[in-house]
């Protein structure tokens, strides 16, 4: 069965690319804001979280908080044009497997994706 990742993020183009990228080995679901991806992890099991910080609706360390109250396991990737939330308190103490600055190194997160899940 072929791992599960939800990518998060508001911009559509930035979805688009992560997903293109990782769909050939993964099962890539969308959601375009923190809370539809609340609404799909809380329903859903997922294997990762790829997901942005400056967000509509509920912020991106907003939504990984809460996604800890739920899940301490699922590892959690940022990508953020915001590179100096990488040293926020939220970022530091979540656990999160991975940053990554925008714009993304593609080739760079399609192998921090497989050496967190493997395919």
């Amino acid at each position: 069965m072929r791992k599960r990742i939800l990518v998060c993020d508001d911009e559509e183009p930035i979805r688009l690319l992560i997903s293109e990228t990782l769909k050939g080995d993964y099962n890539v679901e969308q959601a375009a804001d923190g809370r539809e991806a609340l609404r799909l992890i809380t329903k859903e099991d997922f294997d990762l979280l790829i997901a942005d910080i400056k967000m509509p609706g509920i912020h991106g360390l907003d939504l990984i908080e809460r996604i800890r109250e739920r899940n301490k396991d699922i590892p959690i990737i940022i990508c953020s044009a915001f590179r100096l939330m990488e040293d926020d308190i939220v970022v530091q103490t979540s656990n999160v497997a991975a940053f990554f600055t925008k714009p993304i190194d593609i080739k760079a997160l399609k192998t921090k994706v497989f050496e967190l899940i493997g395919e």
